[in-house]
């Protein structure tokens, strides 16, 4: 993690920073916003799999039994795009997150390695999720139980990691904040 980290610090230029957030910001409105919508029409108000933090087995198969062929067809193409929202979407928080650590002490520096990993943490198990939920959804007429709490799993990991990797961010965030309100007040 630590030369994913120096590469991300090395590349923290505006020309390299600022196709990123506009990539990011586009797929995130799609994965966030369309889709979601078109996914819920298509599927009876369904929100995606992935999108349900308390998503048990047996909801989970009541879910895909009930979707149409349209639904699965979309749901299958949206997985897709759902192996690049991840990541474009954390390297660009890595990006901000990198900025964001040059206005904090070096003793602080040590962090910035922790957040790469959880942020990619959570890419590896939402990539692992999505290869769970579409042999669920491909799989049909058959319910493999043993599948659906692997894929329900990994889905936990996914929420773990990224409740880290958001919780270092708030804290890094706070701490320039204070950290740059002090330095105004005393001067």
């Amino acid at each position: 993690m630590h030369r994913i980290a120096e590469l991300i610090q090395r590349q923290l230029k505006l020309s390299v920073f600022v196709p990123l957030l506009l990539l990011a910001l586009g797929t995130t409105w799609f994965g966030l916003f369309w889709s979601v919508n078109h996914f819920g029409q298509l599927s009876n108000g369904l929100p995606f799999m992935d999108m349900q933090p308390w998503l048990t087995a047996e909801l989970l198969f009541e879910q895909i039994r009930s979707y149409g062929n349209e639904a699965v067809e979309f749901y299958l193409l949206w997985s897709a795009f759902d192996y690049a929202w991840p990541f474009i979407t954390f390297t660009t928080m890595l990006f901000i997150t990198a900025w964001l650590f040059r206005y904090l002490p070096e003793t602080w520096q040590a962090w910035y390695p922790r957040l790469v990993a959880a942020a990619y943490l959570t890419v590896l198990m939402d990539w692992a999720e999505n290869v769970g939920f579409v042999l669920l959804v491909n799989g049909l007429p058959a319910e493999p139980g043993w599948l659906a709490q692997s894929t329900l799993v990994l889905h936990g990991m996914k929420l773990f990691f990224n409740m880290l990797f958001n919780l270092g961010f708030w804290v890094v965030l706070g701490a320039v904040v204070v950290r740059n309100a002090r330095a105004r007040l005393t001067t």
